[in-house]
């Protein structure tokens, strides 16, 4: 893996993971609203995307 598309991946995994513990935290408050937990969960979505249209380029996935 080229080390610029390595750093892209290292990027899009943490990035995932802040959104993955933003969701978790917006659960643990007792004042969250559907539309910002949806929203949550398409952020994780195309951030997730993002991470495997990287690995398919690479020829990982």
């Amino acid at each position: 893996m080229k080390e610029k598309n390595l750093q892209l991946a290292q990027k899009d995994i943490d990035d995932a993971l802040e959104t993955v513990e933003s969701i978790e935290k917006c659960l643990d408050s007792s004042s969250f609203s559907k539309d910002t937990l949806k929203d949550k969960f398409l952020e994780l979505s195309n951030k997730v995307q993002e991470l495997e249209n990287l690995l398919k380029v690479e020829g990982i996935i």
